[in-house]
């Protein structure tokens, strides 16, 4: 990560940077309100905090939340940290940055971790570093008025050590991220009160990042919550993290445009964004989606792919000329190969991505 994308040390105080995906723009855009941040040592204490905002993060753009030291914790690093959507706003985070107040190098989290777990996601065109890489961004909602499932992550500070060691040992067990609480986990039911459960011992890790006994970090008698605090309870960690289990749905058209006239179409031209990895995920979340270098349309609320229309396709396709879907050959417009009816959509806005 360049420089310019992480915030500056600021003593004494933690400095966390979260930023918004970017996606279309004013009115249909995955920007939200600023999220609430806690940061806790390694039993699980809360070293500081500070609460959510109805305030918008732009899209594409941050913010830098400071977070200063409780008097009794002194300049030591945070080990833990939770995030918790801020408003009634649904928020797609893009990249999370975090300075420490001790002069170590700064982390960084990418929703890639969380998204291989179950969090719901969009692309982005933000580019957070000096190349073309641009992260996905995974989506928290305090309201879930938009059908939204989470409210909010925790995860453990010491596991984004990025590595090429630590990224193969995640690669080849995804359980060792994924079903273990304490290292990351998002929650349906979340607030700044709540606490996050903290490995006890402390995790041990190699200097590459890696787990150095993976039986151990498994082991839920190792999973433990403060002894003391409001909400301790509320979080079971004796039990599977609820985002493991994934249901297939669609998105409410309460954000995505319930008027089709006010429906968004993002037609893209970045290799890196997929057409079939949206329609092909169950945990995809967003506007409907073409991609040109694939020549594949994304109908994104039953998950259905279509070809983009050429000189060889010319029925059952999407024309991205018009922003229309063109009817089928068949019977009463049906796709003559397939037996699917096109669908009837109409865009009152179509936004292109470079």
């Amino acid at each position: 990560m360049v420089p310019s994308f992480i915030p500056e040390e600021t003593d004494p105080q933690h400095v966390i940077r979260i930023a918004a995906g970017l996606s279309s723009n004013e009115a249909d855009t995955t920007s939200g309100n600023q999220p609430g941040v806690v940061i806790y040592d390694a039993i699980g204490r809360k070293m500081g905090s500070v609460e959510g905002k109805k305030k918008t993060i732009l899209d594409g753009d941050f913010v830098d939340i400071q977070i200063p030291l409780d008097d009794d914790v002194g300049k030591k690093p945070a080990e833990y940290i939770s995030i918790a959507n801020g408003g009634d706003d649904a928020l797609c985070i893009a990249y999370i940055a975090i300075t420490q107040p001790d002069g170590r190098e700064p982390a960084y989290w990418y929703p890639e971790m969380a998204m291989d777990c179950g969090a719901e996601w969009y692309p982005s065109q933000l580019k957070p570093g000096d190349n073309d890489y641009t992260p996905k961004c995974i989506w928290i909602d305090r309201d879930r008025s938009n059908g939204l499932q989470f409210q909010g992550l925790g995860f453990h500070l010491p596991d984004l050590k990025g590595t090429e060691e630590r990224s193969n040992q995640l690669n080849e067990n995804r359980s060792i991220l994924c079903d273990v609480s304490p290292r990351l986990r998002l929650y349906e039911d979340f607030t700044n009160d709540d606490f996050i459960p903290f490995f006890d011992p402390p995790l041990k890790l190699s200097d590459e990042g890696c787990d150095l006994d993976t039986t151990v970090i498994m082991d839920k008698a190792t999973w433990k919550m403060p002894d003391e605090g409001p909400n301790v309870n509320k979080v079971l960690i004796d039990s599977t993290p609820n985002y493991r289990k994934v249901e297939k749905r669609s998105v409410s058209n309460a954000v995505f445009g319930e008027n089709p006239e006010s429906k968004v179409v993002i037609i893209s031209t970045n290799s890196m964004h997929s057409a079939r990895e949206l329609c092909e995920s169950e945990t995809s979340r967003g506007f409907d989606f073409v991609s040109s270098t694939e020549n594949l349309y994304c109908d994104m609320e039953p998950k259905r792919l279509w070809p983009v229309c050429s000189n060889s396709t010319i029925s059952a396709c999407f024309d991205v000329s018009t922003s229309t879907m063109r009817p089928g050959k068949g019977l009463r417009g049906r796709d003559a190969r397939s037996g699917r009816i096109p669908p009837a959509k109409h865009y009152g806005k179509t936004v292109h991505w470079r």
